[in-house]
């Protein structure tokens, strides 16, 4: 994770539209994508991850989903896989995900959110994660210190039709 790091940026109705680099976006709040992948194992409870404290957003916060923000030459499909990779260590590949817009004084983003299911022993901690939990859902969505975002990512996920 770099200030340097080439983001997507997009349109309010999601259209791209060129790209910056990381701290650029994050200073000027600029729009841009982003992935959301909520783990889950066989019995429901969510994989939920502590963020680095170095992290410009929500340092030492809990995430509900893995993700984060997608590259300009990757698809959709690519930045979602990246990210679970990074973050938990697990290989996946995505043909579906659904919208959402996120927004409050710290960024605004369209999230790519999917899910996929794995069991705690696959499951790996990397450089930006530096605790892991799973808990049953309605727990992880009161969590203090979860992130917003993510707490919207995981409350859509829940309300949508399985």
């Amino acid at each position: 994770m770099s200030n340097h790091e080439p983001v997507l940026l997009v349109s309010r109705h999601n259209h791209p539209r060129g790209s910056c680099q990381r701290g650029r976006m994050q200073r000027d709040r600029l729009i841009h994508r982003a992935s959301y992948v909520v783990v889950q194992d066989l019995a429901g409870r969510v994989c939920v991850q502590q963020r680095a404290a170095d992290k410009h957003f929500y340092p030492g916060g809990w995430d509900l989903a893995a993700g984060g923000v997608m590259r300009p030459d990757e698809s959709v499909a690519q930045g979602l896989s990246r990210e679970l990779f990074e973050e938990l260590g697990l290989r996946r590949q995505f043909s579906r995900w659904q919208w959402f817009w996120f927004a409050n004084p710290h960024h605004r983003v369209w999230g790519a959110l999917s899910s996929v299911q794995a069991c705690p022993q696959a499951v790996s901690l990397s450089d930006e994660v530096v605790a892991i939990d799973w808990l049953p859902a309605q727990q992880a969505l009161a969590l203090p210190g979860a992130t917003p975002d993510t707490r919207h990512a995981l409350s859509l996920l829940l309300a949508s039709p399985r």
